[in-house]
């Protein structure tokens, strides 16, 4: 389905709709349906940051791994608004995490507590320091910046995520063996190197 809003090209594949409807309608469980509902603030963060910064996009896609921000060809950013932009995701969820954390002192109700705990998870696998995340897109930026070398830029950041994705595997361990049969980590640890070694490739 495409369609267009205040200018922008937006396009939601079929996978993504599918999955959504499924979540929706399907799982009872809140904490998918949070996960999902405030992955899309999260987007939202990124896109008020780029408006801020004058850079309106082309497109918005939803794709099966979420929400894609397309700019225009003729547009860019500033390393340092770059950096913000990257970090405006994460920091919407991180803010969520400390109003709904309050609400939860204040009113003792499990609901907000469980919002703040999906907050905090999205807040902290984003702002990890991976290609491909933000926390990795910021760091990128941040390199290019302070080094001239390209070469030695992508050799950090490729150093720098493959710790953190053998931290995070570490992890999906710990939760696989908890849970019983949670398999989500260590799958999205598996996209993440795949993609960082495609990129290693180019």
């Amino acid at each position: 389905m495409r369609f267009e809003l205040c200018g922008v090209q937006v396009r939601v594949g079929f996978l993504f709709a599918f999955l959504l409807c499924c979540l929706l309608t399907v799982v009872e469980d809140r904490f998918v349906r949070m996960t999902v509902a405030f992955s899309l603030l999260h987007e939202c963060g990124h896109l008020a940051c780029d408006y801020a910064f004058g850079c309106k996009p082309r497109a918005v896609r939803f794709g099966l791994f979420g929400m894609t921000i397309v700019r225009k060809e003729d547009t860019r950013l500033s390393y340092r608004q770059e950096i913000c932009s990257a970090l405006a995701g994460p920091a919407v969820n991180l803010l969520l995490f400390w109003l709904l954390l309050a609400g939860y002192i204040l009113l003792r109700r499990d609901g907000l507590l469980t919002a703040a705990a999906v907050n905090s998870c999205i807040f902290a696998f984003n702002a990890t320091p991976v290609f491909s995340l933000d926390g990795g897109r910021a760091l990128e930026a941040f390199l290019r910046a302070r080094l001239e070398d390209m070469r030695r830029c992508a050799a950090i950041e490729k150093a720098v995520s493959l710790a953190f994705i053998t931290l995070l595997m570490g992890f999906g361990f710990f939760v696989l063996l908890r849970s019983g049969g949670n398999f989500t980590l260590l799958l999205l640890c598996g996209y993440l190197v795949a993609v960082l070694f495609l990129k290693c490739g180019e």
